[in-house]
């Protein structure tokens, strides 16, 4: 029995070798750089009944295959590990706050008609003003106010929609956000195939179109920053350095500081430092254009927390949760996220990644809780 769940779990086994040692069952693997592919074809019969050595019904190369076995953790998986982590004191935490948009009418195909139903824009607009009691940091908790860097959003209506109603939520209370051009990347779409399943497999062709632009949406995001915050004699000046970058440029400006970082992001907010920024669809820079955060001021220098919101998709939200925390992606449907709820992560210098929330609807009144087409939680 052992030996079966083993090959089972197994990313790549090398000649399937079984060998008996000591009385025990010795397994060879070797391990790949991860991702997807490896695994059998095998028949929809998902009873785990533990009769079969595998039973996932879809191709090899739309299994993922983690780089080291679950439940191991992969301590390079963003590909910085080289890079020497500086200190949680001097280290920045990055605070990545995903929203799933609000309800939308989806009588329409069309992307541009399955726009917000009016108890969306209810779900959107309370949404914006729990963002806002965090920035402002109603209450007094310790740590003060926190600093929104920017706001993201897909490219797809509803998420647009519901991302300009939180900023404007936002701007209303007095705060500034920097919002970026709608990302593609971030549109709903069948991220990977799901186990258990139902009636029958996920369509391959939306998998194979829609996967590796998820997967990519996952990996723009989610990275430890390995910049450092260093202390002058008055404690925290914003005073920054990048890891493994050398000295002769001396300490960098938050100016600096802020440019690498949309290159990072693949941001388009060219005209932010001295100038506007760049109005979604086609809007100029200082001050104008359609950008509700077109006169945004420069966001102030950088601390040992950064914020980022980006609404997006049920289906998206589900499956970074997975990579996040390296879970098996497959399980991703097994999650649920109403509408206009609350995913939080935290990614620390030292590439720890930790989920804060997932599906938080503590903002929005009874009243206001659906998933999707379904009202309250009688469904």
């Amino acid at each position: 029995m052992f030996a079966r769940h083993a090959l089972r779990s197994s990313s790549v086994l090398v000649g399937g070798v079984l060998g008996v040692v000591g009385g025990g069952v010795g397994i060879v693997k070797m391990q790949t750089e991860g991702g997807f592919g490896g695994g059998r074809v095998a028949s929809c019969d998902d009873s785990g009944s533990g009769d079969k050595e595998t039973y996932y019904n879809f191709p090899t190369s739309q299994k993922f295959n983690p780089k080291v076995e679950y439940p191991l953790w992969d301590h390079d998986w963003d590909g910085k590990k080289e890079v020497k982590a500086p200190s949680r004191s001097k280290g920045v935490t990055r605070h990545i706050i995903m929203v799933r948009h609000g309800q939308y009418d989806e009588t329409f195909k069309e992307d541009e008609k399955r726009i917000l139903t009016p108890l969306g824009r209810e779900q959107a607009a309370a949404t914006g003003k729990r963002i806002l009691e965090l920035m402002n940091n109603v209450g007094g908790v310790e740590g003060g106010k926190i600093n929104v860097k920017l706001v993201h959003s897909s490219a797809m209506a509803r998420a647009v929609e519901t991302c300009d109603i939180i900023v404007d939520e936002i701007q209303k209370g007095g705060e500034k956000v920097v919002r970026t051009e709608p990302d593609e990347g971030l549109n709903e779409g069948r991220p990977c195939h799901v186990i258990p399943y139902g009636s029958k497999c996920m369509s391959e062709k939306a998998i194979l179109k829609d996967g590796p632009r998820i997967e990519g949406a996952y990996k723009k995001y989610f990275w430890r920053e390995t910049k450092t915050v260093e202390e002058g004699e008055g404690g925290v000046e914003g005073k920054v350095k990048e890891k493994g970058k050398g000295e002769e440029g001396g300490v960098k400006t938050s100016q600096m500081v802020e440019e690498e970082s949309r290159g990072r992001l693949d941001s388009v907010i060219s005209g932010l430092i001295g100038g506007g920024v760049g109005g979604v669809g086609g809007g100029g820079g200082g001050g104008g254009g359609d950008n509700p955060a077109a006169d945004a001021t420069v966001a102030p220098p950088p601390s040992n927390h950064e914020f980022e919101i980006i609404v997006c998709h049920g289906n998206v939200i589900r499956y970074f949760f997975m990579r996040a925390l390296q879970l098996p992606p497959e399980a991703w449907l097994r999650l649920c996220t109403f509408n206009c709820s609350l995913a939080y992560f935290t990614v620390r210098c030292t590439g720890g990644v930790s989920c804060r929330s997932l599906g938080d609807i503590g903002h929005l009144e009874p009243r206001l809780l659906t998933f999707s087409g379904h009202h309250g939680l009688n469904w």
